[in-house]
């Protein structure tokens, strides 16, 4: 048996990407909003009590310099926070594109890892060391 297949989507994962899909693409339409309302945001709170920055320390810088599509700017404010930014409005636009097409649902037989959850707070970690090396 072959570790991925194509199956159809059920109707809950094209609700699903839909709205995702939605949500992305109203983040890119609404840029102007975000760049009006960015400034007026509180600064982190974590950093004004520890003198640290926080895990997500640099996020909003993030998302403005990915809104100017100024992906090497993005990437020395905040990597993961920029990799998580690219992934959500690419794969947005891309699941809408796959929902209005009825396209088939890449399935796998794998079994489900807890390796991801290491990786995800792997990265979260490393991200993090980054940031306070970087301040």
């Amino acid at each position: 048996m072959k570790p991925f297949h194509l199956r159809p989507a059920t109707p809950t994962e094209r609700q699903l990407a839909v709205l995702w899909g939605v949500a992305a693409v109203s983040a890119i339409i609404l840029q102007p909003l975000w760049i009006a309302i960015a400034p007026h945001l509180r600064p982190c709170t974590f950093r004004n009590l520890t003198g640290i920055p926080c895990p997500t320390c640099g996020t909003t810088r993030t998302a403005l310099a990915l809104f100017d599509l100024d992906l090497r700017a993005a990437l020395i404010v905040n990597p993961l926070a920029t990799a998580a930014g690219v992934a959500f409005l690419v794969g947005g636009v891309l699941a809408l594109v796959w929902a209005l097409v009825r396209g088939p649902f890449p399935a796998s037989n794998l079994r489900r890892s807890r390796w991801w959850i290491l990786v995800i707070l792997g990265s979260g970690l490393i991200n993090w060391i980054y940031l306070i090396l970087t301040d």
